[in-house]
């Protein structure tokens, strides 16, 4: 006959409790994810959240959004942001009710007969199809009241809403009965007297989050309705029969109730099914409550969540009658003396059994009955006392004493029992039968010597000839070899025979003075006993230490533990080679909700078992935590220590200076720190690799975890707390820069001390996670201006505009207010920024200080943040331009263009007077002006960055630069002699190697294309007119080689102004550069012919023309033979000289 699970009407009701433990699973992980948008009254989107109000007139809810531009801009952000979220969740409760009329629809089939020779009462009568049929009821009722719990009324509502206004339609499916499930039903509201007598009781004491506490479930249960005639029959069946045989495990009467308790907690769903029975059957839950909560009133319900049924039923008339009629201050009282009393002598009973040496293969072979008594006591009295100690009732609870420590004692203690027990049992299961066969080969030697022995041919002390014996023993070796392993209840009766025939043979009279024989005859007895409790040794013992350890209860109430844990594990940091077996334990949490998934073969059992897996490896990190924790509290006090009283031992010193770089009380302290450091890690290497579910947990990754957690929040705490700047002298950021330095360095070498005593790579360890901190600032500094131009401030020095918590922002921000270019001069002989006062501000030294503290990674990681920033202005300087100069001067910059060309013929001056006289008067253009010096200041930086890149990376790693720059150079070679061949993953090389090479300084920010637009229309001649308002403000210095500033303390500086003008024009084609000096050169060429008719020297316009241009052609980098065609020889052979040589920035 086939089993139940492999007939049709049992393959559809597996398959029904399959699906619900995976909506239950996933009900739990949405509900962890739930948007903070959604529970916050004062979220930004709570304009957007409704609830279902909204379907009676949607398009007046529609039409005000739509009306209003920041919340149609809103609405959009909400679209994009949580679109996929509310998809999983309206899928989450289509997959409820579509549970719900799946179920309904198989228990109406299974009345109708469509399942040929099946009924109702026919599963019911089958054990499994009992089971199942239960469970499909149970985790209907479960759901709801998760839902209830994990999601509240309101928040379903505004979910669903907000899922159909996404999708714009409310043409789906069971519209109305998922809306029955969301709609939240608001709670009564108490009597003045309740509310009174309320307020004068003592407040409930806390409660864990897993706690049940809904105020009218039985009405979520209406909504959904099952057969009464159907919820009545199941709760007689678990009423009267020991559903899961549970009973069998649990011998002892004192241990009844806890082993009824999961029948019990189906129960307690089921009866909200049928709430007449709880308000007015008072017979019925007198039974129930002296049979399941004669002493439990507390009660796990599912994975963890508990119920006091005291709380939950005190609105119930017969089920409050009943239960309080037991629940007593008295009987609980007497219950709680008797468990806390046990605890000690449990406590004693494992210390003796799990002392050294003593659970061996002979002792749990001899002792069986005792360890699965003890085990069987210790959960029973940890199952109460957890379980009770959260009771709501503030009174009851004081009497479950606060026995904290001696609980987590007994926990681990209990698992470390249960492992070792597992262990020891399991490989004698395993050698069950070569062990059998190995004493069956003993005890035939032993008569086989025997008979030979009265056979006279033996010898063992004098010869005994004696035939009688000697058939005898011939005879017994005989049986004991005809004795089958596999007819175990024949053998066993065999051997009791043989070891009655043995005892009284041994009264013999020529045995009995024999001593060799006597221990023959002792040694063969032994050894039958032996294979009597070989023959013993069951599966179903196995599976009775798994069902006694069961801790599924515990999962919501051992996080209480956490802190207790911790604290032992500081103080004795071999407690976590005992976490390892409560881990372990912890592990039968899985058991209930995968069983199912299992048994159907279900597509959800690898997403189920990874959910409840990761929890409970997040639990497991969250314990262990305080190991890398302790470990790097030891770790800044070696920092500490080394920074303040160790030094360096030199190669070589002078001999009376040995004492002095000896230091043995500070070198003592740093062997004692180091030796704590090496017990924690052996502490966590001796926990083995085990599978947690579906995830392994490896301890050697655990600890690289926690260190690099612990490490990372070190890297950052030193990075934001140093790297604050309270003044505004370059002084506070070369100081600032020099203690980080050397705190990381402590860092570095502290960690490179401990490598070896914690088996990870410390200084790689390091490296990663630093680089991680800073690229994750440098993304985040990066992303303030990659969002849309018109929408961001003008500068970073804007208020707000910089995220205070981002180190690398802070630096960018100092030291763009050093090179201001309005309050600083930039001089490139000098290659620095020096103030009107002749102080250098920020110059080479600066930058060597960024690299040593920053590091490579944080100098490149500036370089992008002012990357970024430069692309976000120049975007922000194009759109002014088109949006606001260019259609006011449009006009006039065409009129002019037509009265300067050709560009080989020399105009009026005067020409230039008219647009000349508008843009300086136009606010606009100053504050584009400035917005071009900001991006020439950019770019110096850049400048400087790339060098100090440069220059370290051919110091410090040649090899890899030189071979970056020759493949660099193979690569573009190759794509320019065959573009043809540039693919998808070349193309991935290139990206990486622009990254490699950005690292190393390989690049050229003056080079750099940062937006990829077509160039405005008169772009280079109204570049040249703004060029020609600015040069009346600076004068030539002969001595400096460059244009300085008339004004030094308010005109911005001619340096970064000419390197923005040649970064803007550098954006679109070369001609247009080729242009804007060809106008300079005509309006030089013009004022160089009024000077020589009026016979005087150059004018300054003639100077500082020139000056500009050739500025303009070193940072545009135009070529000499571009400038000879552009600019007139006899003016750069008058002019170019006065210049002086000045060098090149790369």
């Amino acid at each position: 006959m086939l089993d139940f699970c492999e007939q049709s009407v049992g393959v559809a009701l597996l398959q029904l409790v399959s699906r619900a433990q995976a909506l239950i699973a996933e009900l739990l992980r949405l509900s962890d994810r739930v948007p903070e948008e959604f529970k916050s009254p004062g979220s930004i989107f709570a304009p957007l959240l409704f609830d279902f109000r909204y379907f009676k007139s949607p398009d007046v809810f529609e039409e005000r959004i739509e009306s209003n531009a920041e919340l149609s801009s809103l609405d959009d952000e909400f679209r994009d942001k949580f679109s996929d979220l509310l998809e999983r969740f309206f899928q989450l409760f289509n997959g409820i009710v579509n549970y719900y009329l799946d179920l309904t629809r198989y228990l109406e089939d299974l009345q109708e007969g469509v399942y040929i020779q099946s009924t109702v009462e026919s599963v019911l009568h089958n054990e499994d199809g009992c089971q199942l049929l239960v469970e499909a009821l149970v985790l209907l009722g479960v759901v709801l009241i998760l839902l209830e719990h994990r999601l509240d009324g309101t928040l379903r509502e505004n979910l669903l809403v907000s899922y159909f206004r996404c999708k714009g339609t409310f043409d789906v499916p069971n519209f109305e009965s998922i809306s029955t499930l969301c709609r939240h039903y608001p709670q009564p509201t108490s009597s003045p007297v309740v509310a009174v007598t309320a307020f004068l009781q003592s407040s409930p004491p806390p409660v864990p989050a897993t706690m049940l506490n809904l105020h009218r479930p039985e009405e979520s249960f209406s909504r959904f309705p099952l057969p009464s005639s159907l919820v009545k029959t199941v709760i007689g069946r678990l009423k009267s029969h020991d559903l899961y045989n549970q009973v069998g495990h649990y011998p002892s009467p004192d241990h009844r109730t806890t082993a009824l308790l999961g029948q019990a907690a189906s129960l307690y769903v089921l009866l909200y099914f049928a709430p007449t029975i709880l308000h007015s059957d008072s017979v019925m839950m007198r039974e129930i409550v002296d049979k399941f909560f004669r002493v439990y009133w507390v009660l796990p319900v599912f994975m963890g969540f508990t119920v006091d049924l005291l709380s939950a039923w005190s609105r119930f008339k017969a089920a409050k009658n009943a239960i309080s009629s037991s629940i007593t201050l008295s009987a609980v009282r007497v219950v709680s003396q008797e468990q806390i009393s046990k605890v000690q002598t449990l406590l004693s009973d494992l210390s003796a059994f799990l002392s050294e040496g003593v659970l061996n293969q002979d002792f749990v072979l001899n002792n069986i009955s005792t360890l699965l008594s003890c085990a069987r006591d210790c959960n029973a009295t940890l199952r109460w006392l957890l379980l009770h100690n959260i009771t709501t009732s503030r009174k009851l609870r004081e009497l479950v004493s606060n026995q904290d420590m001696a609980l987590l004692t007994l926990l681990l203690d209990t698992s470390r029992l249960e492992f070792e027990l597992k262990n020891v049992y399991g490989e004698l299961l395993k050698r069950k039968e070569s062990r059998w066969a190995e004493s069956k080969t003993i005890v035939a030697e032993c008569m086989n010597d025997l008979s030979a022995f009265f056979s006279g041919v033996k010898v063992l002390s004098r010869t005994i000839r004696d035939e009688n014996l000697q058939q005898w023993f011939s005879q017994m070796c005989s049986e004991v070899n005809s004795l089958d392993y596999s007819e175990a209840v024949t053998a066993g009766r065999k051997i009791q025979h043989i070891i009655t025939a043995l005892e009284e043979v041994e009264h013999f009279h020529q045995i009995q003075g024999s001593l060799q024989t006597k221990q023959y005859l002792s040694e063969a007895r032994m050894q039958l006993q032996e294979m009597i409790r070989t023959l013993n040794v069951q599966e179903s013992t196995l599976a009775t230490i798994s069902v006694i350890s069961d801790c599924s209860y515990s999962w919501g109430l051992i996080g209480e533990f956490t802190l207790l844990i911790q604290s032992q594990i500081q103080n004795d940091p071999f407690t976590v080679s005992k976490l390892q077996c409560l881990f372990l334990k912890l592990r039968s949490v899985m058991d209930i909700p995968l069983l199912r998934l299992y048994q159907s073969q279900s597509a959800d059992l690898d997403s189920v078992s990874e959910y409840y897996s990761s929890e409970l490896i997040n639990y497991v990190r969250n314990v262990l935590e305080i190991v890398p924790a302790s470990m790097f509290t030891i770790l800044n006090g070696v920092i500490k220590e080394q920074m303040m009283n160790l030094s360096e031992i030199p190669g070589r010193f002078e001999k009376d200076s040995l004492k002095d770089y000896a230091k043995l009380d500070e070198r003592y302290a740093l062997a004692k720190a180091t030796q704590r450091v090496a017990v924690f890690t052996q502490g966590i290497m001796s926990m083995k690799r085990t599978f947690i579910g579906a995830i392994e947990l490896d301890p050697r990754q655990l600890l690289e975890e926690g260190i690099r957690r612990k490490l990372a929040e070190e890297i950052d705490l030193a990075l934001k707390k140093t790297l604050v700047f309270s003044t505004g002298q370059t002084d506070d950021l070369e100081d600032k820069l020099e203690a980080l330095s050397a705190s990381l360095s402590s860092q570095r070498q502290s960690m490179e001390y401990f490598q070896d005593y914690v088996h990870v790579h410390g200084l790689k360890l390091w490296q990663e996670e630093y680089t991680n901190i800073v690229n994750h600032n440098t993304e985040l500094g990066c992303k303030h201006f990659l969002t849309k131009v018109h929408k961001q401030p003008t500068s970073i020095l804007d208020s707000g505009s910089v995220n205070d918590d981002n180190f690398m922002n802070r630096v960018v921000l100092k030291l763009l207010n050093l090179t201001n270019p309005s309050k600083s001069m930039y001089l490139a002989p000098m290659t620095g920024w020096f103030n009107a006062e002749g102080q250098e501000l920020v110059g080479l030294r600066t930058f060597i200080t960024l690299q040593e503290s920053l590091g490579p990674v944080g100098v490149s990681g500036i370089d992008s943040i002012v990357s970024s920033h430069a692309a976000r202005v120049l975007g922000k300087c194009i759109f002014s331009f088109r949006s606001e100069i260019e259609v006011k001067l449009l006009d006039h910059l065409q009129a002019l263009e037509g009265a300067v060309r050709p560009l080989s013929v020399t105009p009026n001056g005067a020409v230039y007077a008219e647009c000349i006289a508008l843009i300086s008067t136009s606010s606009e253009c100053v504050t584009w002006v400035e917005s071009l010096a900001h991006i020439g200041q950019l770019q110096l930086i850049r400048c400087l960055l790339s060098s100090q890149l440069r220059a370290a990376s051919q110091l410090e790693s040649g090899m890899v630069f030189f071979a970056l720059e020759g493949l660099g150079t193979a690569l573009f070679s190759t794509m320019e002699t065959d573009s043809e061949r540039t693919n998808e993953k070349s193309n991935g090389v290139l990206k990486e190697l622009a990254r490699q090479l950005q690292a190393c300084g390989m690049f050229s920010p003056m080079k750099t294309t940062y937006i990829t637009a077509k160039a405005p229309a008169h772009i280079s001649l109204f570049l040249f007119l703004i060029t020609i308002t600015q040069l009346t403000r600076f004068v030539l210095d002969k001595h400096l080689g460059t244009l300085v500033s008339k004004a030094k303390k308010t005109a911005l500086d001619c340096c970064p102004l000419v390197a923005g003008f040649a970064t803007l024009l550098h954006q679109f084609h070369p001609s247009h550069s080729i242009l804007y000096i060809q106008y300079l050169a005509q309006f030089a060429q013009a004022h160089i012919g009024k000077s020589s008719e009026s016979s005087t020297a150059p004018q300054w316009e003639v100077a500082n023309t020139v000056a500009w241009i050739l500025d303009f052609a070193k940072y545009a980098r135009v070529s000499h033979e571009v400038l000879e065609t552009s600019v007139p020889p006899l003016v750069l052979e008058s002019f170019g000289t006065s210049m002086g040589t000045r060098s090149h920035i790369s």
